[in-house]
């Protein structure tokens, strides 16, 4: 259990670095952008004032793409055509805006220095949402392992030792062979119930015990998965 735990813990880091990270490079090239283009728009506006204007749609655009992706990618799924075609078109225009100052005069160098960030923001918003599905998949996963083995563990009966008692004959008989056997099945019972999705009061009658035993070993699971967690 614990070699599974530590690893589902190291994913979960790893996730939130990464998605830390998704947010540091958009921050980055987004004021790297507005920097850029402003003054380019700026140098064909009326209103040089309103230079800012143009990138900041476009980088909010950005944002707005990798923000849906986040939570769209948190529960497996995927955009589509149209979210892929939204993130490339904005992409492109941020790449306009950062370059072509550069282009117009032919200064190829910093058409590559003003090329790097918004290329690197377009790949980030394309490779995000694989990182992010493939770590919730791989999260369940470990998930699913951690809860199935915690369930086995807490309703593993503790080794005791049962009274033996002599019989007529003057043989002897484990007295609690019996009711220990019943209560590993119970057992067994209710950890299948706990990890199907069962209700205290559905297992109950599914099994034929009280509610109230149930809802105490359900409790005894739950606090072993967060200790888990």
């Amino acid at each position: 259990m614990y070699d599974v735990t530590n690893e589902l813990r190291s994913v979960r880091r790893t996730r939130r670095i990464v998605n830390g990270a998704v947010w540091v490079i958009a921050s980055a090239a987004i004021l790297f952008s507005l920097m850029t283009g402003a003054p380019l728009v700026s140098a064909h506006s009326e209103w040089r004032w309103t230079g800012w204007l143009l990138p900041v749609l476009v980088d909010a655009a950005l944002v707005l793409s990798l923000s849906a992706d986040a939570v769209l990618s948190k529960h497996g799924l995927k955009g589509g055509r149209w979210p892929t075609g939204f993130r490339w078109i904005t992409g492109l225009a941020s790449l306009f805006l950062n370059t072509w100052g550069s282009l117009s005069s032919s200064d190829w160098v910093g058409v590559a220095i003003h090329s790097i960030a918004p290329v690197i923001l377009i790949c980030t918003s394309e490779v995000a949402p694989i990182y992010r599905r493939k770590f919730r998949d791989l999260e369940l996963t470990l998930t699913e392992e951690v809860t199935v083995t915690v369930v086995t563990q807490s309703l593993t009966p503790k080794t005791t030792n049962a009274p033996v008692i002599s019989n007529a004959n003057g043989g002897k008989t484990n007295g609690g062979r019996k009711t220990n056997a019943n209560a590993e099945k119970n057992k067994a019972a209710i950890r299948q119930a706990f990890l199907d999705g069962l209700t205290p009061t559905q297992a109950g009658e599914k099994i034929g015990v009280s509610r109230g035993y149930v809802s105490q070993r359900y409790s005894e699971i739950r606090a072993e998965l967060e200790k888990a967690a």
